[in-house]
């Protein structure tokens, strides 16, 4: 391990582990320090990338192995959590974002890929790639949105309202939020699943058989989602479980299988 990896590791580490106290304690507490605590996430965010360009990106080529891109994900999720928080006071949602990012930076710098460096990427599959990123990345937000308006909604029904959760927006922004990053998702989704079709001649071979079918079947879920909610106006717990639904197709689709051939089967 080089220096300005583990240097740019350590810092991310730190960063995120501020962030998530400050952010957990606050929400408890009543007392959320919303500034410093996206302050600590933005150099934990600066540090991650910096992690991340240096394992992805080689002289001899690309790594792409599970290990990387899960990092390169939990970049892009908390990322893209910072700059929703910029538009809506929805912090809440960095709650898992930083302990997934922490998680996968400690297991950057400790467990590098092994897997065969990729040469010669098209642009199109370069498209493919970074579209299918934002997909998953958006997803797993609108996953967290989903389990934080699960909880509101069962609390709110049961008349007991937890004291982290009564820092949450009202409902209604939470259910909006939610069809955002449902919507945004499933665009990028639509992209990646086009550039696939078009650029990966592969796309059908048979380990990637369940993966093709994995993911279309959650586009179609998605779909119905949106569909649902704009034709029947679906929301609170219907909205939640199709999200879910959508999510755990994409994840098992996408993750499952590339640790089932690298890490158990180890093929690239």
């Amino acid at each position: 391990m080089n220096m300005m990896i583990a240097l740019a590791g350590g810092i991310a580490c730190i960063g995120y582990s501020s962030s998530t106290y400050l952010l957990v304690n606050g929400l408890r507490h009543h007392n959320l320090n919303r500034k410093l605590i996206l302050s600590l996430g933005c150099v934990a965010l600066l540090a991650h990338g910096s992690l991340v360009f240096n394992t992805l990106f080689k002289p001899e080529g690309i790594q792409l192995g599970v290990i990387t891109l899960a990092s390169l994900f939990s970049w892009v999720v908390v990322a893209l959590g910072t700059a929703s928080c910029l538009i809506r006071r929805i912090e809440p949602l960095l709650a898992p974002s930083y302990p997934l990012a922490l998680f996968t930076v400690v297991v950057a710098l400790f467990y590098g890929d092994t897997t065969p460096l990729r040469v010669g990427l098209s642009m199109g599959m370069l498209a493919h790639i970074i579209s299918s990123l934002m997909a998953y990345s958006v997803m797993t937000l609108a996953f967290s949105q989903a389990v934080l308006l699960w909880i509101q909604n069962y609390q709110l029904k049961h008349r007991h309202i937890h004291d982290i959760l009564k820092a949450l927006p009202p409902l209604q922004t939470m259910e909006e939020t939610l069809y955002d990053l449902v919507i945004t998702g499933f665009i990028l989704l639509t992209v990646a699943i086009f550039t696939g079709f078009v650029f990966v001649d592969s796309l059908f071979v048979q380990h990637l058989t369940h993966k093709t079918g994995l993911t279309l079947l959650a586009w179609v879920v998605l779909a119905t989602l949106i569909i649902g909610r704009f034709f029947w106006g679906w929301r609170g717990m219907i909205a939640v479980r199709w999200t879910l639904a959508g999510f755990g197709l994409l994840l098992l689709g996408y993750f499952g299988s590339k640790v089932v051939l690298e890490l158990i089967l180890h093929r690239g």
